[in-house]
């Protein structure tokens, strides 16, 4: 072997480092934007939970008394348990499996 096949010989090797580098920078980027919308996706679950739940419940409630003056009380005191009692029961359960820390 001769310096020539030897200076070719390096030369690919830095060619097959840099191919390598770039492979290992593209992971990367992917990963930790896999990452970024993992977190983005659990903090809109949260705020979701928080912020949006309540708010249709009221809005039901609010709707419910607004819209619907004319029902009997027995039949508004249903209509509004109901499905009231039948969120709590999903939100329950939903919290009942959510955690912070699955990231």
């Amino acid at each position: 072997m001769n310096d020539q096949e030897l200076d070719i010989l390096f030369a690919q090797d830095a060619q097959k480092q840099k191919a390598v580098e770039q492979i290992n920078r593209q992971v990367m980027k992917t990963v930790r934007r896999d990452l970024r919308l993992k977190v983005a996706r659990k903090w809109a679950k949260i705020i979701g939970i928080c912020f949006g739940l309540p708010l249709l419940a009221v809005l039901y409630i609010y709707i419910l008394f607004t819209y619907m003056p004319a029902m009997e009380q027995v039949l508004r005191t249903v209509v509004l348990v109901l499905p009231l009692g039948t969120l709590t029961v999903f939100v329950g359960k939903e919290l009942r499996n959510f955690s912070v820390f699955d990231l």
